[in-house]
């Protein structure tokens, strides 16, 4: 790394020298904070759950969309998303998050996906697209800003 190089020779640093190792710092925080999103649409089967707690920060905060017929609003902290999203969301529905692709740049990942599933009470199938922007920071998942189609979810509850 350029630090040994500094310390053993330092006037063959080039400019180019601190680039490159400032972008390969970045390159790594991003690679990282893709596999903790990773992680967490992984965890998020039946049987792997426990590990949800560990990859999100005690203060995560889910930013939910306006219109959401369940779960919709601003949630701070995990027990706060654990009582009035989660609790509610999973009550009414039977899903499991899919997440196909992902967009990462530093601190931000992007996951984008389908919600597939039914709902509880009357097995109406739930096939939506989802849009969620991770900000991971620390090694912990800080923040999720999510976005999907809140009319299609309303229609399948409506048929519930």
């Amino acid at each position: 790394m350029i630090e040994e190089r500094l310390r053993r020779n330092p006037e063959t640093i080039k400019p180019q020298d601190y680039l490159d190792s400032a972008l390969a710092k970045v390159q790594r925080l991003t690679e990282e904070n893709e596999k903790r999103v990773r992680a967490f649409y992984e965890a998020t089967a039946p049987g792997h759950r426990e590990s949800l707690r560990g990859l999100q920060s005690p203060h995560v905060v889910y930013d939910m969309p306006e219109g959401l017929p369940i779960g919709c609003g601003h949630f701070v902290g995990l027990q706060d998303v654990l009582e009035r999203f989660l609790t509610s969301f999973y009550r009414a529905l039977d899903v499991h998050f899919i997440a196909e692709e992902f967009i990462a740049a530093r601190e931000e990942v992007v996951a984008l996906g389908r919600i597939q599933g039914k709902t509880r009470k009357a097995a109406v199938p739930v096939d939506l697209p989802f849009a969620h922007v991770w900000t991971v920071r620390e090694g912990y998942l800080q923040r999720l800003r999510a976005f999907t189609d809140t009319a299609l979810l309303a229609n399948a509850l409506a048929e519930d």
